[in-house]
């Protein structure tokens, strides 16, 4: 059976090797189905199934069973579920049982799936998952939110709901909403966004943050706040990597724990070797004794308990210490009396 469009070009075919024809109803039942699509009159994609039913001589096709609509070009993205329901004239696709779409590196699977044939819209409805696969880990980070809609042929991808991502490593990501292009490797999170790394190691609040999941890498030109064990991190802009395990603050770094305080232009935080690097008209400031201590460039290590220990290993600083009055008041000499 076969199908054009209203300019003559072919639009679908399908064929199995086991049909019936009920003439009353204009009704075809086939076994193992298997059909293409055609786009420009040129294959576009491939359609596959246990059963199809076929009503009203191709007003609406019924596809059951291990349904897969698979692209015909080098990304070879995928479509699949257990029950396809198929309006040709609307070029219209429901997938509503277990439905499923990936192209290699993300899946998506979602209560409903809307194909649009002519668009090539995705939309996606209900609970849904993402699974981005990053590197060599296998679904290393799955995404979860509501509702959306994904361009096959552009790469635009967008889920205005709230949305949670949560790596194998066991931190996790939180945002009102997400939008970006997965063709070229970026999803932009809504604010607010929030960053939880693993064991309790820290949360990162932030602005609007670009995910460029291809470098697996996080980054914002907006106002960031960190919260550590015992100290607290803010600066404008922060750029994550999650291969090195470093976060950077680029501009207007400011380190706050209890008894002392750090401002320096960008600060660097390796989570994995506990090093963090303050660069650039670096001041510290200690209340116990008040001491102010200047530098280009300072180092520190975070102790087991989270403290940040600042020290320069040779590195030229400038040091003010501010004796209390008691300290600088001079000894008077006893009175001496005969």
């Amino acid at each position: 059976m076969s199908q054009r469009a209203d300019d003559g070009n072919r639009d679908w075919d399908l064929t199995s090797p086991e049909a019936r024809y009920d003439l009353s109803s204009r009704t075809i039942r086939a076994r193992r189905p298997e059909g293409v699509l055609y786009l420009n009159d040129q294959p576009h994609f491939k359609i596959t199934a246990d059963l199809a039913t076929v009503l009203r001589d191709g007003e609406l096709v019924v596809l059951e069973g291990s349904v897969q609509l698979r692209q015909l070009n080098q990304r070879g993205l995928t479509i699949e579920g257990d029950n396809l329901i198929w309006t040709p004239s609307q070029s219209r696709m429901v997938i509503n049982q277990r439905p499923k779409a990936n192209d290699g590196k993300t899946q998506i699977r979602s209560r409903e799936l809307v194909f649009q044939q002519d668009t090539e819209v995705l939309q996606f409805k209900g609970p849904t998952q993402l699974n981005r696969v990053d590197g060599t880990n296998a679904a290393s980070t799955v995404v979860r939110g509501g509702r959306g809609t994904w361009n096959l042929k552009s790469g635009l991808f967008q889920a205005p709901g709230p949305v949670q991502a949560i790596r194998s490593d066991g931190r996790t990501l939180s945002a009102s909403g997400l939008d970006g292009n997965t063709r070229k490797g970026y999803l932009d999170l809504q604010q607010p966004v929030t960053l939880v790394l693993e064991s309790d190691r820290g949360r990162i609040n932030a602005g609007q943050t670009r995910w460029l999941f291809s470098a697996e890498q996080l980054e914002s030109d907006q106002p960031i706040q960190a919260e550590l064990k015992n100290s607290k991190v803010q600066g404008r802009g922060f750029k994550l990597d999650q291969r090195t395990g470093t976060v950077i603050i680029p501009n207007a770094c400011r380190v706050e724990q209890t008894l002392e305080t750090l401002t320096a232009r960008r600060c660097a935080w390796n989570w994995r070797s506990e090093r963090v690097v303050a660069d650039g008209d670096v001041v510290l400031r200690r209340t116990k004794p008040e001491q102010i201590t200047r530098a280009s460039r300072m180092e520190a290590k975070i102790s087991d308990d989270g403290a940040i220990r600042f020290g320069q290993a040779g590195a030229r600083v400038e040091s003010t210490i501010k004796l209390s009055p008691a300290a600088q008041e001079k000894p008077r000499r006893p009175q001496v009396s005969f």
